[in-house]
């Protein structure tokens, strides 16, 4: 076959093929294009996800009449004209070729007015020829409206999904982009209807506000870490907060939002100790750092980008995340109706616990202080512990929590050596099938670094000659079908060392329903408090939940019960008692409860009498009282 030059119809079909994969495709090219323009207010508006109808409307400074039609060509732009701005570049858009690859996969209408200019022009066609040109009058700004996507590539149309796809992934892509540019409003109208609208906002988390609802975005930590040329911003969910995809997490590179792969497991990275299964964060990061430092052109979408020092990028990133979950401000809060220290001391388990309770930690007692959790009180329910400062009251679970120090120390343990291990007296042979086996292979040089020792035995089984010392206590065979189980999702990733050693620390950790001696409790909240992430366990576990005193009262409106809460501190139950009846206006209870202290229970049962309106029940009770009197005094005399 002959070498030939194809005609330009073909090479824009083919350009579009790249740069428009689909209809959001398309609508990230257009609105890059708009906030490119200084655009301050943007409208979108779709009508089968963008497939049949995708217009674009912006009020930025518009394109001249002069300029327009070339806008429509290939490799026509206004944001380069020497080599030399490929190596910093600061828009969006930089190729010129996104106008004219979508214009030529469908009927397109692009109006657009200068700023300053007296009238618009309008220009039509479709498959990227032009055939209508008309000025038109019109505010400053650029409308570019695409008709039937793709309905001279059928191959590429066939392979479109339903409408309510393609309209979730353009949502996904505005989203981000208004994420980036929080200062521009944005307006999403599907066959209509509005389906996003995003103000314009003063900052970052106004803009995560409208998007994805106040509730969420009131538990969202901000992060902000600056070092070596490189800021990272934003803000990110506690491990409790979480989704079951990766849509919400958006990384976003000087003002453009991309997919990179290895920024987004340096995000995971910070958040694997914490996250339970299948489970990924909220995180909206804002990564700032020179333009020469960043290569934007390396992916036709421009979605992924080349760092000169990615692993600088990536450390940073990191670095700013476990800054940001060390923070108290990631501990949950109850939500339910507070209660004083006093109410919970009463609540708690009286009694010590059994002689026969093995000890929680075997060196000898000593005193520990826990400043971020006050005192400890008590148990609850032998599963949580309870602990109160002069403001909060903290509820730990104490699973979780040993949980968390098991973890952490048996971590710092294995940096020196590996763990020890407990020989078998006789050695377990295991009859694994072949998933488990190859299971089993997979995740072996971490067990082993644990203190597991395996053994091959035959073809088909593998023996269990020693186990970790922390879990020597249980049965060997139903420890590896666990670990097995634990480990085996297929979506858990490579094998690591920090998923194993997480489940040797659940099993090793002490369970729910087990009544601890308060010295134990003590010395458990203590070794939380030199944990690294004392907040969750490293399934992403919450460990502690914690109720403010005085807030939730003020909330409510109740500084009476702030003042009660004061008094019983101070050892004042008569002043609290007085309080509550008088703010219920209830002076007779005042004053029955006086009397009471005076010992004057007959001036106590009038009082109540007449409060209910009973004046004849007084009266039979007096007259009672005067009988058993004269009764007495007349048996005393015949007696005499």
């Amino acid at each position: 076959m002959k070498i030939r030059r194809l005609p330009d119809s073909l090479v824009n079909k083919i350009a579009a093929g790249e740069v428009v994969e689909r209809p959001a495709s398309a609508v990230k090219e257009l609105v890059e294009n708009a906030l490119d323009a200084g655009a301050r207010t943007i409208s979108v508006d779709l009508r089968d996800g963008g497939a049949a109808l995708l217009r674009v409307t912006d009020d930025g400074h518009g394109i001249t009449a002069e300029e327009l039609p070339l806008a429509l060509e290939r490799h026509a732009t206004s944001k380069l004209a020497r080599d030399e701005d490929l190596d910093a570049i600061a828009t969006l858009g930089f190729r010129g070729e996104a106008l004219a690859a979508i214009c030529a996969v469908s009927r397109f209408t692009v109006t657009s007015r200068a700023r300053g200019a007296a009238e618009g022009l309008r220009l039509g066609g479709e498959g990227g020829a032009i055939s209508q040109r008309l000025g038109v009058p019109g505010e400053p700004g650029t409308t570019v409206e695409i008709h039937d996507l793709f309905f001279n590539t059928p191959a590429r149309l066939k392979f479109l999904k339903a409408p309510v796809t393609e309209l979730s992934a353009s949502l996904r892509t505005i989203a981000q982009l208004a994420l980036a540019h929080p200062a521009t409003q944005f307006r999403v109208t599907n066959g209509g209807r509005a389906v996003l609208t995003a103000p314009a906002a003063a900052d970052l988390r106004q803009r995560i506000g409208a998007l994805w609802g106040w509730e969420t975005t009131e538990r969202l930590l901000a992060v902000d870490r600056a070092e070596h040329g490189v800021r990272v911003a934003g803000w990110a969910s506690p491990p409790d907060v979480t989704r079951g995809s990766r849509d919400d997490v958006v990384l976003i590179v000087n003002g453009r939002p991309v997919r990179d792969p290895a920024l987004l497991q340096a995000v995971l990275a910070a958040y694997r100790p914490l996250l339970p299964r299948d489970r990924f964060p909220l995180v909206v990061l804002a990564v700032t750092l020179a333009p020469y430092d960043v290569d934007v052109n390396v992916h036709p979408t421009k979605a992924w980008v080349r760092f000169r020092q990615p692993r600088l990028v990536q450390e940073m990133l990191v670095a700013a995340l476990h800054e940001a979950l060390r923070r108290p401000g990631v501990v949950p809060s109850l939500g339910a109706a507070p209660t004083g220290p006093a109410a919970v001391a009463e609540a708690l388990a009286p009694g010590a616990p059994p002689s026969e309770q093995a000890a929680l930690f075997q060196e000898a007692p000593a005193p520990y202080t826990a400043a971020r959790f006050g005192r400890v009180l008590g148990q609850v329910q032998e599963t949580f512990i309870v602990a109160t400062t002069d403001d909060e009251v903290f509820f730990l679970d104490q699973h979780v929590v040993h949980e968390r120090v098991v973890f952490e120390q048996v971590r710092a343990q294995l940096d020196a050596q590996p763990l020890a291990s407990q020989a078998l007296l006789f050695p377990e042979t295991l009859d694994l099938g072949p998933a488990a086996r190859a299971l089993l292979g997979r995740w072996r040089a971490p067990l082993e670094r644990l203190g597991f020792a395996f053994e091959e035995f035959g073809a088909d089984a593998v023996v269990l000659r020693a186990v970790p010392t922390l879990l020597k206590g249980d049965e060997p065979k139903r420890l590896v079908e666990a670990v097995l189980e634990e480990l085996g999702d297929p979506k858990a990733g490579e094998p690591t060392l920090d998923r194993a050693l997480a489940f040797v620390a659940c099993r090793a950790a002490v369970k729910a329903n087990t009544p601890l001696a308060p010295e134990e409790m003590e010395r458990l909240v203590a070794d939380l408090e030199l944990t690294e992430t004392p907040y969750f366990c490293p399934h992403g576990r919450p460990i502690v939940s914690h109720v403010v005193m005085r807030a939730a009262a003020a909330r409510r409106g109740e500084p009476a019960r702030i003042m009660r809460a004061a008094a019983a501190r101070r050892g004042e139950p008569a002043r609290i008692m007085r309080a509550a009846a008088a703010r219920r206006g209830e002076p007779a209870r005042i004053m029955r409860a006086a009397a009471a202290r005076r010992g004057e229970p007959a001036r106590v049962m009038r009082a109540a009498a007449a409060r209910r309106g009973e004046p004849a029940r007084i009266m039979r009770a007096a007259a009672a009282r005067r009988a058993r009197d004269e009764s007495w005094r007349g048996y005393t005399s015949d007696d005499a």
